[in-house]
């Protein structure tokens, strides 16, 4: 089985603290969906920044596609090797309209001096069919600071998919949302995975939203204390007797329940 991405012995030290001990982790090329699962400090943020060049680990590998090692590199060359990432809070362009953070994230010289209707039907098309699939079509004209907070994060689900990456990283995609907000993010990921050739890896500690997305057989990686705990179907890690002595050592979680 072809791998996309294999983390290999990762670990990153600030001043001496270890945010990440030795992470291992292997995402199969035909893997749609993985959830990335723990507690605040167990290494799930800063395994994203490493993945996108913001941080540099002290040892370890990251493979991408089985031949490209991602440390070193720029954080514009990973964009560029097809690997996205979304932050928690949404990074759109309030006072442009939909249409112009679908334009300047696409890239394409000259779509701002034009109307959607005037842009080329190729860069049109695109931008329409991915603005569809998060629900934002009819938004074409809206300025983007006048958005529901859901509609900001799915606008940036959108500006980062008209990128067509490989590897999409997605930082809490749900936070801060309504439960219709949530429910529907759950059909967009759903669309995204069935429609493009994308691979999506998500942070969440909304166990809910986690529980809704996991039902369509994704795995899902437990982390603790900067190194994978468990990992596997969402059933299997909420039965490790490691997670549930993790967790409920912590008074955090119900035994259902493993973030």
């Amino acid at each position: 089985m072809a791998t996309l991405l294999y983390v290999d012995g990762l670990t990153v030290s600030f001043d001496g603290f270890l945010a990440l001990t030795n992470l291992n982790l292997i995402l199969e090329r035909d893997e749609k969906i993985r959830l990335l699962i723990g507690p605040n400090g167990a290494g799930k943020t800063t395994l994203f920044d490493v993945l996108t060049g913001q941080v540099e680990p002290v040892a370890g590998r990251v493979i991408f596609e089985d031949r490209l090692n991602l440390l070193g590199l720029s954080r514009h060359r990973i964009a560029a090797h097809g690997v996205s990432r979304k932050f928690q809070t949404p990074s759109i362009f309030p006072r442009h309209t939909v249409f112009e953070n679908m334009a300047l994230a696409s890239g394409e010289k000259g779509c701002l001096a034009n109307t959607f209707a005037g842009t080329p039907a190729a860069e049109r098309e695109r931008i329409a069919a991915v603005l569809a699939q998060v629900g934002l079509l009819s938004h074409l004209g809206t300025p983007a600071g006048t958005l529901a907070h859901g509609q900001k994060q799915w606008l940036e689900i959108a500006m980062l998919l008209v990128q067509s990456p490989t590897l999409l990283l997605l930082d809490e995609p749900v936070a801060g949302m309504t439960r219709a907000e949530k429910e529907r993010t759950v059909e967009i990921l759903a669309g995204i995975v069935e429609d493009s050739a994308c691979t999506v890896m998500l942070i969440e500690h909304d166990m809910e939203f986690v529980r809704q997305v996991a039902r369509g057989g994704h795995r899902v990686t437990v982390l603790h204390e900067g190194h994978v705990l468990s990992e596997g179907s969402l059933d299997r890690v909420q039965t490790d007797e490691r997670v549930i002595e993790a967790y409920l050592g912590r008074g955090r979680i119900a035994v259902t329940t493993p973030c």
